[in-house]
């Protein structure tokens, strides 16, 4: 099914993404070698207009299952727009593609349903409408085959930082992405081989999720974030705030673990906001939710990741790497572990890391190569990830 696609040992693959911020959708095309070797050909980015992400956001904070359906057609439009928009800027080859859809929820514990543990994670996207508009197959679903498993289904990415920034690791190496929620991956060479692999990822908590929500709510939709931490620079942080945000046992639990908008979306912002909103200005709000981000990132590494061994050096990617405010903060708080760097000085654009790292799960995919990683899912073992849906013939 795939010789095509593998008929010279290459592949490209444009990787989708739309995150948790539900802001837009990034395109990454790879060219992925069988000897391991990629080069990123180029990236671009679609962002959605204020209505379709506040469609977007309603439907995160729940939905029907007539909503379900019909926001997987609403999904596979949107990236069918922006494919076929990367594609008439970017004339270069393209032999897949592999999206992520957009995440409504994802319950990794879940419930025990007449004796039967139900879990679930769901991502809409009608990738037969992708491939039809834009005549490619596409590589699509990627978490449901770990959570088979027993995997928590995310995090997805740790696949694609092995295959990216592996060559960098000495002693161990940390690759943090700042998206609408936090999460890192730890490599670390092999005790015996040598050869580089993943030790542990997970996520550790708020990203940029809390802070874009609040930054939404201060400008009445006419922003989506708090661009390059303005707002939280000119605020000064209340410590008992941060203290009652830092109790959130979600933070405390060991990995691996996984959380999403249920738990740091707009409803926990409504919250803080009803109980704090007249007790302090909203420039202090801001700036203690950016220190929310950084001390539950400084304390997950500290907690779970210093006591395995040394770190190198940090990477962070994402949103998050654009906001000056958040990096000036993170590294101070890091200073004592390993310096900090942006993912762009090691030739990965910091909006880029998520979809190539989709890239490389539609890459394993064609290869037959299994893309989960059990110690950061939890997964009782490695399987292939994905479905296929063939493009036009």
């Amino acid at each position: 099914m795939f010789s095509k696609i593998l008929s010279n040992g290459e592949t490209h693959v444009l990787g989708l993404m739309s995150g948790t911020s539900g802001d837009g959708i990034d395109g990454a095309l790879v060219t992925f070698r069988a000897d391991g070797g990629f080069s990123l050909r180029w990236n671009d980015s679609e962002t959605f207009p204020p209505e379709v992400r506040k469609h977007l956001q309603r439907l995160m904070a729940g939905c029907t299952s007539r909503d379900v359906m019909l926001a997987s057609t609403f999904v596979g439009s949107l990236y069918s727009r922006a494919a076929n928009a990367f594609l008439s800027r970017h004339h270069e080859t393209v032999t897949m593609l592999a999206a992520h859809g957009q995440t409504l929820d994802h319950d990794p514990d879940g419930l025990d349903w007449d004796g039967i543990p139900v879990r679930g994670s769901l991502q809409v996207l009608n990738a037969g409408l992708l491939a039809e508009e834009t005549g490619l197959p596409v590589a699509y679903d990627f978490r449901t085959r770990d959570m088979a498993v027993g995997g928590q289904g995310a995090p997805l990415v740790p696949f694609g930082d092995l295959r990216f920034f592996g060559h960098l690791c000495k002693k161990g190496l940390l690759v943090l992405n700042v998206g609408g929620i936090a999460n890192v991956t730890v490599i670390r060479p092999d005790s015996n081989t040598k050869i580089a692999g993943i030790s542990a990822a997970f996520d550790t908590g708020p990203g940029n999720m809390l802070m874009d929500a609040l930054a939404d709510r201060l400008s009445g939709g006419a922003e989506s974030f708090d661009r390059g931490g303005r707002i939280a620079k000119s605020g000064v942080s209340d410590p008992r705030l941060l203290a009652e945000l830092l109790a959130d046992s979600f933070l405390e639990k060991s990995p691996p673990k996984s959380t999403g908008r249920d738990r740091f979306g707009r409803l926990r912002l409504e919250g803080i906001r009803q109980s704090w909103c007249g007790r302090m200005p909203p420039e202090a709000m801001m700036s203690t939710l950016l220190d929310l981000t950084v001390e539950s990132i400084g304390r997950a590494v500290e907690k779970f990741i210093c006591p395995e061994g040394p770190l190198d050096l940090a990477i962070v990617a994402g949103g998050g790497a654009s906001n000056e405010e958040l990096v000036r903060r993170l590294s101070s708080r890091l200073s004592c572990v390993c310096p900090v760097r942006i993912s762009r000085d090691f030739g990965v654009p910091v909006q880029a890391r998520e979809a190539m790292g989709f890239a490389a799960l539609g890459d394993a995919l064609v290869r037959g190569v299994p893309a989960n990683v059990p110690a950061a899912t939890g997964a009782g073992r490695r399987v292939l990830l994905g479905a296929w849906v063939p493009g036009r013939a």
